[in-house]
């Protein structure tokens, strides 16, 4: 539980900190998640991203990257982005 909080905050002030992709009405935003697993991690960073561009009024546009690696205490970090244009 802990973890998805953390995965939660993170991805809050990734939202915040989400700068201009390219010209337009674009933005490039990104999501932190956490997890026991890379599978979870995975799948928390990608639902966290996509929560974040529904909740901007926005739509995904192009593929989503994820990156993971090994975090805190063993458990797997990942941070996926998206292009998200009005």
């Amino acid at each position: 539980m802990r973890s998805m909080k953390l995965g939660f905050t993170a991805a809050a002030v990734m939202c915040v900190l989400s700068a201009a992709a390219q010209a337009g009405d674009c933005i490039k935003v990104a999501a932190v998640g956490d997890g026991l697993t890379h599978d979870l991690a995975v799948i928390m960073s990608t639902h966290g991203l996509a929560n974040i561009i529904e909740a901007k009024g926005r739509a995904g546009k192009g593929e989503v990257h994820t990156k993971c690696e090994t975090g805190t205490f063993g458990t797997t970090e990942c941070t996926s982005w998206q292009n998200a244009c009005k």
